[in-house]
């Protein structure tokens, strides 16, 4: 057992009641404990997903009945994951197997019978599947826990005793003979008598809830006891294990709170510590200022959080030390008894109080955030990152489970990749090479870079930072910042302007803690598979950052456009689809041509300091930059975040800071000087269409593209003077070689040649079939998979149109961006993600309405096609707009048919290009299609690459012909429409045509279109052709600034023209009204499941008894209220029962605002009301009514006013912890008018 693990179990008399299970697992969560095992559980099938939505954790269950029985294991934050598990099928046992580092082990929880023959064959079962178990895990630990219902020794464990001497239950000794089990709190205290079970009178009690360990990890037990427990007559009961040696305990580092945020008094006391400490002239620099505020910020942050926490704790801890003394009691009195009740409630009700203020806190959370784009909703499903889950490590080949030898190890390694291994002499010998080459920054970005940084910027990178994130050592997190930051701006920026003039800047600003993540896939045991991410004080990120907006705002004149990484505009997609591009058109190349996929060791980690430095030196960066650069990489230090504490600090001399705002920054401008280097080497480069093209990067991905294999060991030798000089290794074993044309080559120089290599994440392949594979349906598995996973969450229906977006969607654009993607696969995708918006059932809305926006009855679904129309349209447009090398394939490609602008205003068919294009480009010009209404008319119409005007099938392009202007039929004819002849047309435009290619080209033309021509010209004394311009709608193609929203609208409503008007709301409404109630109520802060509701109704797809009897031919439309056919009409307003909700709810209104009786439409589609305060009142109580109305139908319970009145109380009070300008606006109203009052 090398791990820490802390156990409990509780008997739980009963788990139904929502505000008792609610108390019982604050109570288990605040025990802290890994594994919770309950017992009377009275759980069912139907609890399940509610209960582990309210646990937050998983839960294994045994259902009993409604009311006896029922166990169920809970984990919570638990080191092991979950191997198998069995149980009884009864309530009464449940065992599952866990696994942690590669140790198993059996935990079962039992709730034994009254009778003893019952108890004889429950354990005689549970032995049998614990004794199968351990065949497929003969290693595991075995531990067993719960309610037994008997003793294990009649004389010790009884009150009052059945017997005089010790008189051991058969039953368990055989159970425990069997299995090798011990009971470890009795191996702790032999003769002591405790109790878990008191009969409320205190005349009976036994200790009948007990653990049984397997005798082999007794030694690693650290804690075995009972307390007692709200809410039961049973004791918890703990057990807690530590590895060997004690098990180093994690303290962890300190992180500030950020609930202390809302505390008044907080936040007076952090005031006058910074006028304090501002003030002390003792303190003799505005740096040592700066170091003693953040040490006093810390020290009255943990004081006051402890004494806020012990204060809470403190009468809990002395009521349950009470209640122990007197269960306790060998021969209590009366008196005793009486006490002990007493107390007893008061620790009941002290958790439902707690139970009742988390359901209000959690329901507000879950109004506010819960199926918005935020982390709270994103985390429901997502796994858990294993914290500082470095337990295990192979170390000289031999696993290595020691904690202070793994503490050593990693330190070691770490401390020695961040040592310099700097030579001057081969960096100075590598810029004597390159110096000529670098370009310089001119003055302005100069004079920027040099200047103070001003309070301006230092409040934009505070605005900027990212909340709620990790800090860094000091444990002052983002949140502290932005809420202190108006007090903190003036000492932060004297101790700026102080260190920038000293180059002192304070020590702990420069303290880093790296956490270890382990790379997705790779063995975690190994060291290299970890990546170091560092930790970094928040004043060290506002530093960086405010000088990182400067760096980026001109970085673009000094690093070249075969650099992709972190610079704004330029893409990641550039990279790979060169790549692609050079495959796709290997046909067009006539060098060998061979693509080199480098890898660097570990390159953001090895980058030697003074190699930067020298770079922006060499850029022309002037010395108090390049000084205040320095200084904050000098005397860097670090330690590493470890199961058990931090390693020693150790000084970081090499290697940029991932986490870090300039690293990035600082990086690429390193790598940039290899670029130049290879640039400008005697290595031939590739030639592709006349262009060289060598290199290209994102950040330290390094691509090279050669003209000859053989110029491989030329490309090693280059880069091996830039590691020498940087740092940078090159880790041969991970460089690849690609062909471009066919190879029989296996292997080169010691590097592999493959056929398919991923980079940059996308599988980059010469077989169309086996790209498709590994790019496209690979990751439409992992999405139909993720969906799935979501399956069994009760998400309302617009938090699954969300999580089609964020599970499914945002996975698949990736590819899509460099990529073509089948229709196929398209409609595929599009399967998935509907089918899961309806749960897999029958889908109400059509698809094309679901696209639409939410004013057009719509939900804002996203149909795949269009997403990716939208992404091949952008790359159009950047392709259009940008003349980088990035796009110099297609450009020489569109060349042929006259260029990208000619062609974008052709009326072309793919198919009839004289040149075959990818895939890709193929897509990009039909979705081109789909966008664009080619308008015909004879005269403005090109003849070029025109579908009508072909030969053999294939259109034509004429580059002689264009470039006198040659384009239009008009061109071809003379003053009176008829066509000229070869003679005049040479002689007109000055050209030499083949007087059979020129009657060719007369003879492809249609008649018809020659005939409207000559009509055109005898019926106009002038005719100007004009070319059309690239615009679709409002949409201008040369553009940049065109949203992806725009266009997407734009594809959508040419692929779904029309708009849904499901029921009578356009006869009854004018547009703009429909707008505005389709849309002004998801503001409301309502919960998501009474918004959709409100949507099924608006939209008149509610599952109403009539409307599924329509639609799936169900039998029964009878109304659950009245009998009566059930609309949704009928259901919200016309039923008896539902009629006379509404006039109690108007009758209560008027009382406090004199508003008519609430209409059918008012209730159906939404009020509508010249009071502004009143129509937003309103439309929520509406809502909330509906949804009412909705629980009562299910709940087979007719509606009352009371009863919804008690609902709108439960919203008012979670209104208050929601933080929502519409929250609190209502909340105000609820106040205002009094509404909270009952009538």
């Amino acid at each position: 057992m090398n791990v820490n693990l802390f156990c409990i179990s509780l008997n739980a008399r009963g788990l139904r009641n929502i505000n008792k299970r609610k108390s019982i697992f604050l109570f288990c969560k605040g025990e802290k404990a890994n594994i919770i095992l309950l017992q009377e559980t009275h759980s069912q099938q139907e609890d399940e997903k509610f209960w582990i939505n309210q646990w937050g954790d998983k839960i294994l269950f045994d259902h009993g009945s409604t009311k006896s029985a029922g166990v169920a294991i809970l984990l919570c934050n638990s080191p092991w994951k979950l191997v198998a598990s069995k149980s009884s099928s009864n309530g009464h046992w449940l065992i599952c197997v866990l696994n942690s580092d590669d140790q198993h082990c059996i935990v079962a929880n039992i709730y034994g019978f009254n009778n003893p023959n019952q108890n004889k064959l429950l354990l005689t079962e549970l032995s049998n599947n614990i004794t199968n178990l351990k065949l497929t895990y003969p290693s595991a630990s075995i531990i067993v826990g719960g309610d037994f219902n008997m003793v294990y020794d009649e004389h010790l464990d009884r009150y009052p005793s059945r017997c005089q001497h010790s008189s051991h239950n058969s039953t368990l000794s055989n159970f425990c003979g069997n299995h090798s089990l011990v009971d470890p709190w009795r191996l702790a205290n032999p003769n002591f008598k405790q109790y878990s079970w008191f009969k409320p009178n205190n005349n009976l009690k036994s200790r009948i809830d007990f653990w049984l360990i397997s005798a082999s990890v007794t030694s690693h037990v650290s804690d075995c006891c009972m307390s007692a427990a709200p809410l039961s007559d049973h004791s918890v009961i703990k057990l807690k294990f530590a590895p060997p040696g004690g098990g180093l305990r994690n303290k962890g580092y300190w992180k500030f709170n950020s609930a202390l945020l809302t505390s008044q008094e907080y936040c007076d006391g952090i005031k006058s510590l910074i006028t304090e400490v501002m003030a002390d002239n003792t303190i003799g620099s505005y740096v040592s200022k700066w170091e003693f505020l953040k040490f006093k910020f810390r020290e009255f942050s943990i004081h006051f959080a402890k004494s806020f926490h012990k204060n809470n704790k403190l009468a809990e801890l002395n009521l349950i030390k009470e209640i122990n003394t007197y269960c306790n009691k060998a021969s209590p009195n009366e008196s005793d008894k009486q006490k002990l009740l007493t107390l007893q409630g008061k620790l009941d009700e002290m958790y439902l109080k707690k139970a009742e203020g988390a359901y209000i806190r959690s329901r507000a959370k879950w109004i506010e955030d819960g199926e918005k784009s935020t982390a709270y909703f994103c985390q429901l499903e997502r796994r858990r990152q294993e914290r500082n889950s470095i337990k295990t490590l192979l170390i000289q080949n031999q696993i290595c489970t020691d904690p202070t030898l793994i503490t050593k190890e990693l330190t070691s390694f770490y401390s020695k990749l961040y040592s310099a291994a700097f030579s001057e002499t081969d960096s100075n010998f590598f810029f004597d090479h390159i110096k000529k080459f670098i370009p310089n920054i001119d003055d302005d970005f100069a004079e920027l870079c040099d200047a103070d940084i001003t309070m301006l910027e230092l409040d934009n990178a505070v605005k900027n930072l990212a909340v709620n994130k990790s800090p860094g050592c000091d444990g002052l997190t983002s949140n502290f910042y932005r809420h202190f930051w108006d007090l903190l701006k003036n000492p932060f920026i004297l101790m700026l302007n102080e260190a920038t003039d000293t180059l002192y800047f304070p020590p702990t600003m420069k303290q880093g803690l790296i956490t270890l993540i382990p790379k997705p896939g790779k063995d975690s045991k190994i060291i290299d598979n970890l990546r170091p991410i560092t930790l970094l004080n928040t004043d060290y990120k506002i530093v960086t950052l405010a000088y990182a907006n400067r760096l980026k705002s001109k970085l673009n004149s000094i690093i070249s456009d075969s650099q992709s990484g972190f610079m704004k505009g330029r893409s990641i997609h550039n990279n790979i689809r060169l790549v692609m591009d050079l495959l796709d058109y290997s046909h067009l190349i006539d060098d060998d041509g061979f693509i080199l996929f480098l890898d660097f060791y570990k390159a953001f980690d090895s980058i030697e300091h003074p190699f930067i430095f020298q770079c922006l030196k060499q850029l022309g960066f002037r010395n108090k930059f390049c000084a205040t650069i320095e200084s904050l990489y000098d005397n860097a230090t670090s330690s590493i975040s470890l199961p058990n504490g931090t390693s020693p600090r150790f000084d970081i001399k090499r290697g940029v800071k991932q986490g870090c705002p300039i690293s990035p920054f600082l990086f690429i401008i390193a790598t940039e000087m290899l670029s130049i280097f290879i640039k400008n080497s005697d290595i031939a480069p590739l030639n592709v269409m006349g262009l060289p093209v060598i290199i290209s990067q994102l950040a330290d991905d390094t691509t090279i593209f050669m003209k000859h294999l053989t110029e491989t060991p030329k490309i090693i030798e280059v880069i091996k003077v830039f590691s020498q000089a940087s740092g940078l290794s090159l880790n041969l074993k991970k460089c690849e070689l690609m062909p471009i044309h066919q190879s029989d080559l296996t292997e080169a120089y010691n590097i592999p040649i493959r056929s398919t290599v991923k980079y940059l994440g996308i599988h980059i392949s010469k077989d169309p079939t086996e790209r498709e594979n590994l790019n496209i349906w690979k990751t439409i598995a992992e999405c139909q998979t993720k969906l799935n996973s979501w399956l069994l969450r009760d998400i309302s229906l617009l938090g699954r149109v969300f999580l089609t977006k964020m599970e499914s969607i945002s996975r698949c654009i990736y590819p899509a961006y460099s990529l073509t993607i089948p229709n196929r696969a398209i409609k595929k995708i599009n399967q998935i993600n509907f089918d899961y918006i309806w749960r897999k059932k029958m889908h109400y809305i059509k698809r094309a309405e679901m696209t639409k926006e939410y004013k057009d009855g719509g939900l804002q679904a996203i149909d795949f096609e269009i997403m990716d129309g939208t992404l091949k349209i952008n790359w159009l447009k950047s392709f259009f707009n940008n003349k980088s090398f990035w796009y110099h394939i297609p450009r020489e490609i569109f060349k042929k048919f006259g260029g990208i602008d000619l062609l974008l205003k052709c009326d072309f068919n793919i198919k009839k290009l004289p040149i075959k294009l990818s895939q890709f480009h193929q897509q990009v010009l039909l979705y081109w299609k789909l966008l664009y209404n080619h308008n015909f008319t004879p005269h403005n119409t090109p003849i070029w690459n025109n579908r009508y005007i072909t030969i053999k099938n294939k259109s034509l392009y004429k580059k002689d012909w264009m470039d006198k202007g040659i384009w239009s039929l008009i061109h071809l004819t003379d003053n009176e429409g008829r066509v000229m002849t070869h003679e005049n047309f040479c002689h007109k435009y000055n050209i030499t045509v083949d007087q059979n290619s020129f009657a060719s080209i007369i003879r492809a033309i249609p008649i018809p279109t020659l005939n409207l021509i000559q009509e055109i010209v005898s019926n106009s004394h002038s005719v100007s052709p004009a070319l059309p311009h690239l615009v679709a709608g409002n949409f201008d193609f040369k553009s940049v600034k065109t949203p992806n929203k725009t266009i997407r609208k734009m594809l959508d409503d040419i692929s779904h023209p029309s708009l849904p008007f499901r029921n009578s709301i356009k006869q009854i409404f004018p547009i703009d009204n429909i707008y505005s109630l389709r849309s002004k109520y998801l503001k409301f802060p309502i919960t998501p499941k009474a918004k959709e509701i409100h949507y099924r109704v608006l939209n008149d797809v509610y599952p109403s008894g009539e409307f599924l009897r329509q639609r799936c031919g169900f039998e029964t439309n009878k109304c659950v209220f009245c009998d009566d056919i059930e609309t949704s009409v009928h259901l919200f307003f016309q039923c008896i029962y539902s009629e006379a909700l509404w006039t109690d709810i108007h009758d209560w209104l008027y009382t406090k605002m004199r508003i008519e009786p609430l209409s059918e439409n008012d209730v159906i589609y939404g009020a509508i009301l010249d009071n502004t305060e009143w129509d937003f009142l309103v439309n929520n109580i509406i809502i909330v009514a509906k949804f009412y109305i909705h629980k009562c139908r299910y709940g087979k319970v007719k509606p009352r006013f009371y009863a919804f009145h008690n609902e709108c109380l439960s919203f008012s009070k979670a209104l208050k912890f929601m933080k929502s300008k519409h929250a609190m606006k209502l909340l105000n109203l609820f106040e205002k008018y009094d509404l909270k009052t009952k009538p």
